[in-house]
Parts: C-alpha cells; sequence; structure tokens
C-alpha cells in the first residue's frame, strides 16, 4: 500500500470555516462500478488537521490493500461531522459503506452530514447552461482548471497496466487524478453557493434559498429550503406568525408564514405583513399603501427581496 499526504490551501469564503473544519472530502477510484465484485484503487480525503488543511492518499497495490486502506480512512475521518463528494450519495459512499462492511470494520457513514455537490448542481441546472454534469465539464463550465489530463475510464487501463508492470509513473498519474477530483471540490462548492439567490449563515446552520422556494397559498407564505447543519435532531419553532420545522436527516427547512390580504375594484391581490410584528429595518414598499405594510405580493409582481429581509428577521430571532 503506498500513502502520501500534502498540506494544501484552499480557496473559501470566510462564512464556510466552521463547516470546512468539521468536514472531509473524499474521492475513490475502483476498478469498475460494482460494489460487490470491483476494488479499491485509490482514496483520497481533504480535512483539516493539526491547524491546516492536508489532503492524504491511500493507493491499494494489491487486492490484500483494501481491508488497510480502509483502517487508514477510517482513523483520517472518525471526528468528522460533514463528508463534501461530488455524485458520493450514489458511488463513493455505498461502495466505500460495503468495503468496511465486508472487511468487518465498524464504521456508519449515517453518522455524517452529507453533501453531494452533484445532488445541489442538479436541482440549479436551470441556472446554468451545460451539457452534462460530469465532473469535468462542470470544473470547465466553473473555470476550475485541473492539472492532470487522463479521464476516469483512463485509471482503469493504467491500474490494468501497473498490475502487469508496477511503474511509478502509472501510480502517480492515477494518485494525481485522484488528487485532483479532491482538490477543486471547494472551489466547486463555492461555485455552487453562488448559484443561489441568497445564502444565510448562522452558527452551526446554512440556508441555500432560491426564489422558487416561495409559494403564497390561502393567505400563507409557504417556504422550503435545503439547509447545511450538524444538528442531529428535528428542530420546530411555532411562532405567532410563523412555524418554522427543520428536518436533520432530509437536511431541508420549512418555513410557513401568515400572511394579511386585502382586494379592492383596483387591486386584485395584495398579500402582506404589518411590520409593527417584524420591525424590519428596510424593505421595498408601494406608494399610497401605509409604510408599516411590508408587500409579499401585489397582484401579479412578488416581492422576493422583502420576503428575503422577512425570513432573515425570522431566522435572526430564533438563532
Amino acid at each position: 500500500m503506498i500513502t502520501d499526504c500534502n498540506i494544501v490551501n484552499i480557496e473559501s469564503n470566510n462564512n464556510l470555516d466552521n463547516l470546512l473544519k468539521k468536514a472531509f472530502f473524499i474521492d475513490i477510484e475502483t476498478t469498475g462500478l460494482s460494489k460487490i465484485y470491483s476494488d479499491i484503487i485509490s482514496i483520497t480525503a481533504m480535512l483539516y488537521e493539526n491547524g491546516c488543511y492536508k489532503i492524504h492518499q491511500v493507493f491499494c497495490e494489491y487486492k490484500m490493500d483494501e481491508l488497510e486502506a480502509l483502517k487508514y480512512l477510517k482513523d483520517l475521518i472518525n471526528q468528522k461531522k460533514y463528508v463534501i463528494t461530488y455524485n458520493g450519495n450514489s458511488f463513493d459512499i455505498p461502495f466505500l459503506a460495503y468495503k468496511f462492511q465486508k472487511h468487518c470494520i465498524n464504521f456508519d457513514f449515517d453518522s455524517f452530514v452529507k453533501i453531494d455537490l452533484y445532488n445541489w448542481l442538479r436541482h440549479l441546472k436551470n441556472k446554468i447552461q451545460i451539457e452534462n454534469l460530469k465532473l469535468k465539464s462542470v470544473e470547465e463550465y466553473f473555470n476550475i482548471k485541473r492539472n492532470d489530463c487522463i479521464s476516469g475510464k483512463d485509471v482503469a487501463v493504467l491500474y490494468k497496466a501497473y498490475k502487469i508492470d508496477p511503474r511509478k509513473e502509472f501510480s502517480y498519474l492515477i494518485m494525481r487524478h485522484n488528487y485532483e477530483d479532491v482538490f477543486n471540490l471547494p472551489k466547486l462548492l463555492n461555485s455552487i453557493l453562488d448559484l443561489y439567490d441568497d445564502v444565510l449563515y448562522y452558527n452551526g446552520l446554512i440556508v441555500k434559498i432560491n426564489s422558487k422556494d416561495f409559494n403564497i397559498k390561502k393567505n400563507n407564505l409557504y417556504c422550503k429550503f435545503g439547509i447545511i447543519s450538524d444538528r442531529m435532531t428535528d428542530y420546530v419553532y411555532p411562532g405567532i406568525n410563523f412555524n418554522l420545522n427543520m428536518n436533520s436527516a432530509a437536511q431541508t427547512m420549512e418555513l410557513n408564514i401568515l400572511l394579511s390580504f386585502f382586494k379592492d375594484d383596483k387591486i386584485s391581490e395584495f398579500y402582506f405583513v404589518n411590520n409593527n410584528e417584524y420591525k424590519v429595518k428596510t424593505y421595498t414598499a408601494i406608494e399610497g399603501i401605509k409604510k408599516n405594510l411590508i408587500p409579499v405580493k401585489f397582484n401579479s409582481k412578488i416581492f422576493y427581496n422583502n420576503i428575503i429581509n422577512i425570513l432573515k428577521k425570522i431566522m435572526n430571532s430564533i438563532f
């Protein structure tokens, strides 16, 4: 088994520091897609330890190295709270979980909050013009540069060659490819977060907001957001004018805000909240309407900035 470790600098906004220090990024290379019949070629994990970020790599020269590679990985990541991948929920994590079980190593990926950047991007695909969501295509779209020149298919070919003739350049190319897959994930995380209409940061909680997350029905504003939180239990907050429910397993938050409603011969529908109840400092008002009324929807126009300001006020009062 070959191991390697390098100190790296990562690009991230300051609001993510607390999360990233509790997280590990991971990607694996395998001989095939079947977790039952395929073997691990290499594992690359990036994490914060001893005051800096490091990339650890394991290369399995032989089939028997898989057990030691998994033990090595477990010792690295055991104390972390988040696992960050690209399509890892569908491939890397189930593959590793099966191998841990196969080798009778007690390790449960369900103890981590799973952040799969592929799933995030899949739900935001309408915001970008891209042919497919393969990692290299996504990196090119966001102008994230790579230093390796091989593909995932090349890895399997190189590994077969290595088994016949264990040349150092073969293992180096494989590990370099796996290294790049992980090293670029923080940059990709930042780029995807920038696609959201707004992102709110609180202590131990990140709320991702898009305008399509808002829906008005029967004098209520319904909001459903994706969140990032290391809370292990659900959270419910019943307010006087709103109700908030946070599902830790699904990593979602639902907020139901009670609206007031008015209509007459000139106004077909006017949904609003009374600012005497929220104390929002800045919002967009409507000429001719009392200034203490915050418009949420006026006829066909939805006031998204007002909604976000109301949301921020509610969140600040809770968190």
